[in-house]
């Protein structure tokens, strides 16, 4: 009876451990897969073809960071003049995960609504290049599938 006791306490152990991890994210891998995700997106987005997990994703700083056919920003000011910005058939993007409370310049741009996973805010900035199909709806949607929403929900 007592060895059933310890199994029977073992087992209810082991569910609130899974009950309770089931509530806690794990950020590296959600990034992880949402780069995997990205990838997946080069048969219909040409300038995604340098993209790599290898190159581009930074899962331990929560972040992915990517720039095809780009150049030095010609003007002085802005968002825009800080990162690479694209060709006519470029992309550059950024995305991390980061703590709401993050003061870094990268952190503290206008977004049209703040979207978070979680604790974490999520940072998504995009250049496109004029002559590409956008990319960006589709990341939009990677993030939203992976747990990204509106931070006032």
């Amino acid at each position: 009876m007592r060895f059933l006791l310890r199994i029977a306490l073992m087992f209810g152990a082991i569910s609130m451990s899974f009950a309770s991890s089931a509530r806690e994210i794990d950020y590296q891998r959600t990034i992880t897969r949402v780069a995997r995700d990205i990838a997946k997106l080069k048969g219909d987005f040409p300038q995604l073809a340098d993209f790599s997990l290898a190159q581009n994703l930074q899962a331990k700083e929560l972040k992915i960071s990517y720039g095809y056919h780009t150049h030095q920003a010609g003007r002085t000011g802005g968002w825009t003049s800080g990162v690479p910005n694209p060709d006519e058939d470029g992309v550059w993007f950024y995305i991390d995960f980061h703590d709401p409370g993050s003061t870094a310049q990268i952190h503290t741009q206008p977004m049209s609504a703040p979207i978070c996973i979680g604790g974490k805010r999520v940072s998504f900035l995009s250049l496109e290049g004029a002559r590409t199909s956008s990319l960006s709806g589709s990341i939009a949607k990677i993030l939203k599938r992976h747990g990204a929403t509106d931070c006032a929900h």
